[in-house]
């Protein structure tokens, strides 16, 4: 008689696949035949919670800057568009999101805690 029992993998199989998962990021290489001048920018963070920091502070200033009626007061910035600079540094922070590494927590956490 034949059982169907599925044979849990072992601490050292699990451990391997978790460093598998938290392997760095992966750099994006841009092709885009319409803008030859398309560059890469990168930049360093010591931590995940840095780079939450850095988002935050974009995202708050646009809240500022959204909150703000009486537009840029800087005798600089009067020829700045607001609509456009807040759409650029909004896009800036969603560039910024690590999607990738979200994603491999919650694969992470699958092997981890098993599920």
């Amino acid at each position: 008689m034949e059982t169907n029992k599925s044979i849990a993998k072992t601490d050292k199989e699990r451990l391997a696949e978790a460093i598998e998962l938290l392997r760095p990021r992966k750099r994006r290489h841009y092709r885009r035949d319409s803008n030859v001048t398309m560059q890469e920018v990168s930049f360093e963070v010591t931590s995940n919670g840095e780079l939450r920091y850095i988002i935050s502070c974009m995202l708050r200033v646009c809240i500022l800057a959204l909150e703000n009626e009486e537009g840029f007061c800087s005798p600089r910035l009067s020829s700045c568009s607001k609509d456009l600079t807040i759409a650029t540094i909004l896009d800036l922070a969603d560039a910024l999101m690590p999607d990738a590494q979200l994603d491999s927590y919650d694969a992470l956490e699958e092997v981890l805690l098993g599920g």
